[in-house]
């Protein structure tokens, strides 16, 4: 005779999808923070790279008697009169200054000629912003950067800032700033919930350091690490969003 293997019954199926959920339970925030700390940790290498990109192309044109590549919100403070080259132009959008960053007018083509060598494009997504396919547009962009940024100003001063961070409370204005005492609140995903959300945000500083900052420590004093920092009279700064 065949010997009849009993199967589960509904009740003891039960019990394991509830022991199963209780462990899901329990792992679930561990897990969450695990893959928050990698996504922030990449993205940091991002803004690293691109960062990097940045100041070695200023190194290269300072050598030629060319001002640096960072962003400008007049051709004044680019000092050019050459709207071909990046310093001649103005931008409104982090959109609008990464394509001619990256040249994306001529590339693919043997014309190709990004201000920026040995940088992949990827360095502007990642983390839940989707990639570059061909047509580069604020949803391929994941960084707020600084314009007007200069030699003189302190290392604190936030450069790139990931986009999931509202940033209208960055002093932008001339003069001097204490931020040891300014300890208002920066909101995260209020306009986008990648990367990131409300959870942390990414910032590269102007002497290279990156930092991440999770939603409880984003207070301006902690973001500026209780420093000073001055913005040089005649100077146009504003931070451009995608």
């Amino acid at each position: 005779m065949k010997k009849l293997t009993k199967g589960f019954t509904l009740v003891e199926l039960l019990v394991v999808i509830g022991i199963l959920g209780i462990l899901m339970g329990a792992l679930f925030p561990a897990i969450s923070s695990a893959m928050l700390s990698a996504n922030t940790t990449a993205m940091s290498m991002r803004g690293r790279n691109l960062f990097v990109g940045i100041t070695q192309a200023n190194t290269e044109r300072e050598a030629q008697g060319l001002t640096s590549v960072w962003p400008h919100q007049t051709e004044t403070d680019g000092k050019s009169d050459d709207t071909d080259d990046i310093a001649g132009t103005a931008y409104g959008t982090a959109t609008e200054y990464f394509k001619k960053l990256f040249d994306l007018d001529h590339y693919g083509k043997d014309d190709w000629s990004p201000y920026v060598s040995g940088v992949d494009i990827g360095v502007l997504s990642g983390s839940g912003v989707p990639a570059f396919t061909g047509t580069l547009t604020k949803n391929n962009v994941g960084w707020t950067i600084a314009s007007g940024i200069t030699d003189e100003m302190e290392d604190i001063v936030p450069v790139l800032v990931s986009r999931n961070a509202d940033v209208q409370s960055f002093p932008t204005s001339a003069g001097t700033h204490d931020m040891s005492t300014q300890k208002d609140s920066i909101e995260l995903g209020k306009e986008y919930a990648a990367p990131f959300g409300n959870k942390a945000c990414v910032i590269i500083h102007k002497g290279g350091a990156a930092a991440v900052v999770k939603s409880r420590y984003a207070k301006l004093y902690l973001i500026y690490n209780k420093q000073s920092f001055t913005i040089p009279q005649g100077v146009t700064m504003k931070y451009l969003v995608p």
